[in-house]
């Protein structure tokens, strides 16, 4: 083995290591931020207040830009749990997948199983670091250049509950416009009218099972067609032009959406969100909704509890609270620079291969 091939070998095995431990922490943190949501909701006085409110409808929207209002007379407590039972589903749901969490975890730690087959659930710490560190970096970057991001205001008068009741709402709400129907019901049509002649969709009923199924997850309607798919052709193959487009439209919406809708947001959240728009769109083609959704948790919920808790209960949660925030920087900050290294290897490759075909094509 050359020296080269040595020293990936073990940037590789260090790598998988630190995976590993990042894997493991994100999901007891996971854990711990999803429980204490209702704990600190139906357990404090502030939050027991805001839980008895009753509101009079709840606002929804299709297709990036079609509002629906649902009249419905509920407490903000429930609504908060009833979005809190859809977070803990979409957990559910991404445990099972793709043959499940652990055999997933065992698969690719001792069979090299590819990203692109294994479970959400031990992607997405690898994902939704990276990504919080690549946004971080920008909007210093963009700051740095006099392009000011800003932050999500609320009046002053807003209890802090009430806050964290639209930032867990926001997850649901924005997937559904931007992903759910923006992506997944083109993408549905699109398989229906390719497969038009085929059987699986024939008919009205069988059509539409499709197309709800794309909503859902479009990976398990294009595995369904047997059209190309992440599972069996990776992200770059698995991932088809129409879905390109679908995906980058609406990340530029989804980056425009923030800045034009106000709320605190400045100029440079439009670049910010549209690279979280982006990652979203790519996780819910490769995985489904139950994915962009908990990635969309990992940035409203996530830390807003940890860091509440924290602030509330002192103690061990504030130790905890700490340690969540330095490994989720450090992680995402490594996985950056890994991933550029081995970007930096493969380009060069490459080039060397390449340069090596032309040498043999000159030679007599």
């Amino acid at each position: 083995m050359s020296s080269k091939d040595s020293v990936v070998a073990t940037v590789k095995t260090a790598g998988k290591v630190l995976a590993l431990f990042l894997v493991v922490f994100s999901i007891v943190s996971y854990s711990i931020s999803l429980a204490l949501g209702p704990v600190l909701f139906f357990s404090t006085s502030d939050g027991l207040s805001v839980a008895s409110r009753i509101i009079r409808g709840i606002p929804i929207d299709l297709f990036i830009a079609v509002p629906v209002f649902v009249p419905l007379q509920i407490s903000m407590g429930t609504l908060f749990f009833a979005i809190w039972l859809v977070f803990v589903l979409c957990v559910v749901f991404a445990w099972f997948d793709r043959g499940g969490f652990l055999k997933s975890l065992k698969g690719t730690v001792s069979e090299n199983m590819p990203l692109a087959k294994a479970n959400f659930l031990l992607v997405m710490p690898i994902v939704a670091t990276a990504l919080l560190s690549a946004t971080v970096m920008l909007q210093q970057f963009q700051e740095s250049e006099g392009v000011q991001t800003g932050s999500l205001s609320f009046p002053s008068s807003t209890p802090f509950y009430e806050i964290l009741l639209n930032l867990a709402f926001a997850p649901l709400r924005e997937e559904l416009a931007f992903r759910i129907t923006s992506i997944g019901i083109p993408i549905g049509i699109f398989l229906v009218f390719l497969y038009r002649h085929d059987k699986r969709v024939s008919g009205l009923k069988n059509s539409l099972k499709l197309i709800l199924l794309a909503m859902v997850s479009p990976e398990h309607a294009k595995v369904k067609m047997d059209y190309r798919n992440v599972s069996g052709n990776g992200f770059l193959r698995g991932i088809g032009p129409l879905e390109w487009v679908l995906i980058l439209v609406t990340s530029a919406i989804f980056g425009l959406a923030h800045y034009l809708l106000g709320g605190g947001w400045q100029l440079g959240k439009i670049s910010t969100a549209f690279l979280a728009g982006l990652m979203l769109g790519i996780v819910f083609v490769a995985y489904g909704a139950y994915a962009s959704i908990i990635l969309h948790w990992f940035f409203n919920y996530y830390f807003t509890v940890i860091d509440l808790a924290g602030s509330t209960y002192g103690g061990v949660f504030q130790v905890v609270s700490n340690l969540v925030e330095l490994t989720n920087a450090t992680a995402g900050y490594i996985i950056l620079l890994v991933f550029l290294l081995f970007s930096a290897v493969k380009l060069g490759d490459y080039f060397s291969l390449k340069a090596s075909g032309l040498n043999r094509q000159q030679v007599p």
